[in-house]
């Protein structure tokens, strides 16, 4: 059985049944067809691309998402109707339900939207505008409005000048956004606390954090969302915990059972680190193996779970081994979601096994950042097919595509998701519904694993 295979079935998709064949030969190309595309998807929405922004807490966890719509392929501005067919096809007011969903908009636009059919416990509107806009009592009442409609109020704050100015709006508003790229940090720092002084109710939301020290210092100044790429950049303040911690031993195991090592060589390995012994016996001697003396050997409890229940406990305990679980899990569901996107990408033009292979790239693809360390030292000791490393290594190879297509969709490049879909043959308004498809598994996955 190989890592692949193990993935798969931990990860199983309902009414998704992909077979499973052997890897090819190292160094042979896979056999991606650039033939006849998969059909279009029947929907009004279908050429609107939304971004989709992940919003970490202070915790960690990942909360929820905020929302805007990209700029089609071919020019012009989305409609409001069409904006909402996007987010109905999205299932954002279901997600509203558990999660924060943060939809922005245009202050123009704000009376043409159906609060009604987004409205849910989590629901934000982020009204975009100019400051000098929130001044005008017609304004203001836009905002009463949609107050008083039930769902909460996201306003964004450039500078701490026109604080005074916004006053009326900020009392109506639930949430602030902050643009730390947008100034100095001295000047960041002042604004975050002139607006604490100014409506200490709000919620404060940074956005464009793109580094782990930016966020940390967002956490130690009391706000409460962040927002960037910083998720998949490797943490350097836990860097070496997490070079040195149980996650090495779980890669080792996993190398093992790729190739086949038998119970003693598992259990060498296991024993390196003592939670994962523990942990073994511990599952092992659960009631419901039915055990009538308690075991003590590692590589017994190896035999009595078996290879299939050791493979789902490695790769779970991969993920959330560590001191930071809330964020372990934010990472698992983020590299879920795009191993699920590229499978299906993969499966729209090509075979099953490029399918599979493309649905382990995306995991892999944030294993770095997971370890914190270099891919490079990451996939030395892994057994892995050469177009698999090429494309993690070097966004080379046939895959290289594939994965530029799914970094392009996740930041809403339209016009280069739509080229390099055309490229590989997939119809372009089929990426919407694989993004929204992958997402709401992924999310549904992390909670079941």
């Amino acid at each position: 059985m190989d890592l692949l295979r193990f993935f798969r079935q931990l990860f199983h998709r309902a009414g998704v049944q992909v077979a499973l064949v052997p890897s090819p030969v190292r160094g042979a190309s896979p056999q991606v067809s650039t033939g006849a595309p998969s059909s279009p998807i029947a929907s009004p929405a279908a050429r609107l691309m939304l971004l989709r922004e992940e919003m970490l807490d202070s915790a960690g966890r990942l909360a929820g998402y905020r929302f805007s719509c990209g700029v089609p392929a071919e020019g012009g501005m989305p409609t409001v109707a069409c904006y909402e067919a996007a987010l109905a096809d999205a299932n954002v007011r279901a997600l509203a339900e558990r999660r924060t969903a943060m939809i922005s908009i245009l202050l123009e636009d704000v009376l043409l939207l159906d609060v009604a059919a987004i409205r849910a416990p989590h629901t934000v509107l982020h009204v975009r505008c100019r400051p000098e806009d929130l001044i005008e009592p017609r304004h203001l009442n836009v905002l009463k409005t949609l107050r008083t409609s039930g769902v909460g109020l996201a306003l964004s704050i450039g500078d701490a000048a026109t604080l005074a100015a916004m006053a009326p709006a900020l009392s109506l508003a639930t949430h602030a956004l902050i643009d730390v790229s947008t100034q100095a940090i001295d000047a960041f720092e002042q604004l975050v606390i002139a607006l604490q002084e100014a409506a200490p109710h709000l919620i404060l939301l940074v956005e464009n954090v793109a580094t782990w020290p930016l966020r940390h210092m967002c956490v130690a100044m009391g706000i409460e969302f962040a927002m960037g790429y910083f998720l998949s950049t490797i943490d350097e303040r836990e860097q070496g915990e997490k070079m040195s911690d149980s996650r090495m031993v779980l890669m080792d195991m996993l190398n093992l059972l790729r190739n086949d090592g038998d119970a003693d060589a598992l259990a060498a390995v296991a024993k390196r680190d003592p939670s994962v012994s523990v942990h073994l016996l511990s599952m092992a001697n659960a009631p419901a193996y039915g055990l009538k003396a308690p075991l003590t050997g590692i590589d017994q409890a190896i035999v009595v779970l078996g290879r299939e229940t050791l493979y789902r406990w490695l790769a779970v305990s991969l993920f959330r081994t560590g001191a930071d679980r809330a964020r372990d899990d934010a990472l698992l569901e983020v590299a879920l979601a795009r191993a699920s996107f590229l499978e299906k990408a993969g499966l729209a033009v090509g075979t099953r096994q490029n399918a599979d292979e493309l649905f382990l790239v995306g995991l892999l693809s944030f294993v770095d950042t997971l370890l914190g360390m270099p891919i490079g030292a990451v996939l030395q000791d892994l057994t892995l097919p050469a177009v698999i490393r090429d494309v993690l290594l070097r966004s080379e190879g046939p895959y290289g595509p594939f994965l530029s297509l799914a970094l392009a969709v996740e930041r809403c490049q339209v016009r280069r998701a739509t080229q390099l879909s055309v490229s590989l043959g997939i119809v372009p308004d089929a990426l919407t519904s694989y993004r929204n498809e992958a997402q709401q598994w992924a999310e549904q996955a992390v909670q079941l694993a």
